[in-house]
């Protein structure tokens, strides 16, 4: 088995990957159709078809690749087919108002709430169980399409083309609505739909279920239905779509896929060029406007990162196999390479924003399309060697593989986040967030951060919840919200959408700090977060302060992925009031202390302890909020002090099972304007010093690193 080594990572990837081109060098293609266009054209090549057929036809790695979709497309022609009486409602509303749980279907009129027992039937519950019909429906379809293309098979072809036509004959019938009209309230905007409630999900289902499905049996299809899904279904779709202008979005970023596969579809030119050359809207815009300069999408959610991927790859897919080459943008591969940087101890990326748990590796067909356009050994290290169906298409030789590159410290200033590495038994990694505030599925979390170590994760951001409850409270008052997140909460009330800028950033194997500032999450506000990474704790050190000196109140918030935490200084049962999002919290203890505040978290895999310095009226309070759910629980520290100015040092100290802690104590002093901070293990002591525009640290008498401030 042949093996890139990551010793020669940057030489290889100069020899295999196709030349970086500047923003200012780099000129997009001319927008046409091939003369004459055949079907199919823009779901595979005839070259990536012959591939397919050979590999069916053998007795190999590869054929057993493609036999899911056979299998797949198998049990569409075996169930029965039903079409909805009317379109689909979004998931945000198979939720129980009062208890905040997504919904249990018990049938497909009745939806259960697995927390108080309540039964909803009638609209829009059953409009959800809709949707989920109707996108099995046009996943059967797809896949029966493929089994077409594949075998060569005119019985899936046949099933495809009822499944068009029967969406063609409803499509306009179906009642326009949209995510809000279900309430009863509010009349339908330009960004509902008649099949799916949003013009997101017209294109999303456009682009990657009816445009693959309608290409692939083209040539089985008569003229006249060929005829009817184009002006029925697709040009409706597509002219809907067209009538919400969503700018910088990702559901933009999936219009414009649509109109590339749609007008693919309709031997249609002008609707491609609108998808790539609209000035506002279209694929040069959002490479410009909707992407950092480090190659992250805007929101600052891997969630709606790899979703909005997902729209890319089929852009640039479809304008490739068209003959126009989107992938060699210049800001375009960075998309992909990107989320390497980030992976965590256990092999996951930062749940920053909407997001539930993302990986690298959990986006195969995203990266077999970018691995087949890069030739990129960071790439092709997160390609598992078992053959897939996109392996097979591209012609991969799965046999080659890649070592992924070192994974050190790194900060990504455009993306505003600080990804901190040591070296240890622990393996620490830390996740700081500072940057631009990232919209609607962005959160209020400014100078917030996660850990991990021993190979798991500690320091819980929340994400969102499983069951996308965002039209509910608990996604305004918590998931966003700064409560929920390790960050510090002023007055009772969240952040504002709020950027911070970077101060600092110093790194080696050994030790990793950065500091950052925010001013505009509060009005008359400022914040200052210095993180420090040894290879044993984490070291968290918060300036706050009110210019105008009134008095405010602090919230530093810690939450932990165990299974209780415990304080002495915490051991009255209490209650949390008039504090959005806290009716969240449960099992709440507080207490007040003058003395440090020591936290332990545990669970069977181990323990992490919390200790910050002792300060005079510090109030302390521990209990437990949401992760996935309301039912999936996540311990949590909350220390409160207040006055115009305070300041938090804490140390976090994960411990492996079975292993005790060994920070005992942890200080701050200053001294004509320097800020000294010590970390006391037993009969040593770390010190990190803040003077000036200069961060230095040591290990006793050692230097273990030093840095100066951004110009």
């Amino acid at each position: 088995m042949s093996r890139i080594v990551g010793a020669g990572l940057g030489a290889l990837i100069m020899v295999l990957a196709k030349p970086s081109l500047g923003a200012d060098e780099w000129k997009p293609p001319e927008i046409k159709l091939p003369e004459p266009i055949t079907h199919p054209r823009v779901a595979a090549l005839p070259e990536e078809l012959e591939r397919l057929r050979v590999a069916w036809k053998a007795d190999d790695a590869n054929h057993k690749a493609l036999i899911w979709i056979v299998d797949e497309a198998d049990k569409g022609l075996k169930a029965p087919l039903n079409f909805p009486p009317r379109g689909a409602q979004h998931n945000q509303w198979y939720q129980c108002d009062a208890c905040q749980r997504g919904l249990v279907t018990v049938d497909a009129t009745h939806h259960k709430c697995p927390g108080c027992g309540k039964v909803y039937s009638g609209e829009p519950y059953d409009d959800v169980i809709f949707g989920r019909i109707h996108r099995g429906n046009l996943r059967y379809a797809r896949m029966a399409a493929w089994a077409y293309a594949i075998t060569g098979d005119a019985k899936y072809a046949a099933f495809t083309a009822k499944v068009l036509l029967g969406y063609a004959e409803r499509y306009a019938a179906y009642p326009f609505h949209d995510n809000a009209s279900a309430d009863g309230k509010h009349k339908p905007g330009k960004s509902g739909g008649h099949l799916f409630e949003q013009t997101l999900d017209e294109a999303y289902t456009t682009a990657t279920e009816i445009g693959p499905a309608f290409d692939l049996v083209y040539p089985e299809l008569k003229d006249d239905e060929r005829k009817t899904i184009r002006e029925k279904l697709i040009q409706p779709m597509l002219e809907n779509i067209a009538n919400n202008k969503a700018g910088k979005s990702n559901w933009q970023t999936w219009h414009n896929a649509a109109f590339v596969w749609g007008g693919a579809c309709l031997d249609d030119a002008a609707w491609l060029k609108r998808a790539v050359e609209d000035p506002a809207n279209g694929f040069l815009f959002q490479m410009k406007d909707s992407v950092t300069g480090d190659g992250m999408w805007f929101e600052n959610s891997w969630g709606y990162h790899f979703y909005t991927l997902g729209a890319m790859v089929c852009i640039s897919e479809g304008a490739r196999r068209l003959g126009m080459d989107l992938w060699n943008h210049p800001s375009y591969k960075k998309m992909f390479t990107l989320p390497v940087y980030y992976t965590m101890a256990d092999g996951t990326l930062p749940r920053f924003g909407d997001d539930v748990t993302s990986s690298g590796r959990g986006n195969r067909v995203l990266l077999e399309a970018a691995q087949h356009a890069y030739k990129d050994p960071a790439i092709l290290a997160l390609l598992d060697a078992t053959p897939s169906f996109e392996s097979v298409m591209f012609g991969r030789d799965t046999s080659l593989k890649a070592d992924p590159p070192k994974l050190e410290s790194r900060v990504f200033k455009d993306a505003g986040h600080a990804i901190l590495r040591t070296q240890g038994a622990a393996g620490l990694t830390a996740a700081f967030t500072f940057g631009p505030f990232g919209g609607f599925h962005g959160h209020f979390d400014k100078l917030t951060f996660v850990l991990f170590g021993y190979g798991r994760e500690l320091g819980v951001d929340p994400g969102r919840a499983k069951s996308q409850a965002y039209r509910l409270p608990i996604h305004t008052n918590w998931y966003r919200a700064t409560l929920g997140h390790n960050g510090v909460v002023v007055d009772r009330k969240s952040q504002t959408g709020a950027d911070g800028e970077l101060d600092l950033f110093a790194a080696n194997e050994r030790f990793a700090a950065v500091r950052a500032r925010c001013y505009t999450a509060y009005k008359d506000f400022h914040q200052t977060r210095l993180l420090v990474l040894a290879p044993e704790y984490l070291l968290v050190f918060d300036e706050l302060s009110a210019p105008n000196k009134a008095e405010r109140r602090y919230d530093w918030l810690y939450h932990e992925r165990s299974k209780a935490a415990t304080c002495d200084a915490a051991a009255e049962a209490g209650e949390l009031k008039d504090y959005p999002g806290v009716e969240f919290i449960k099992n709440v203890k507080t207490g007040a202390t003058d003395k440090p505040v020591k936290v332990l978290f545990e669970d069977e895999a181990g323990a992490t302890q919390l200790l910050l310095d002792a300060q005079p009226g510090t109030q302390v309070t521990t209990g437990d909020g949401p992760l996935g759910s309301v039912d999936e629980r996540v311990p949590l520290a909350m220390v409160t002090r207040k006055s115009a100015t305070a300041r938090f040092a804490a140390v976090i100290e994960p411990c492996a099972k079975d292993g005790k802690p060994t920070v005992e104590a942890v200080t701050i002093e200053e001294k004509d304007g320097v800020v000294t901070l010590t970390v006391a293990r037993g009969p040593e002591r770390d010190t990190v010093t803040l003077s000036g525009k200069t961060l230095e640290v040591k290990r006793g008498a050692e230097k273990v690193l030093e840095g100066q401030e951004e110009k």
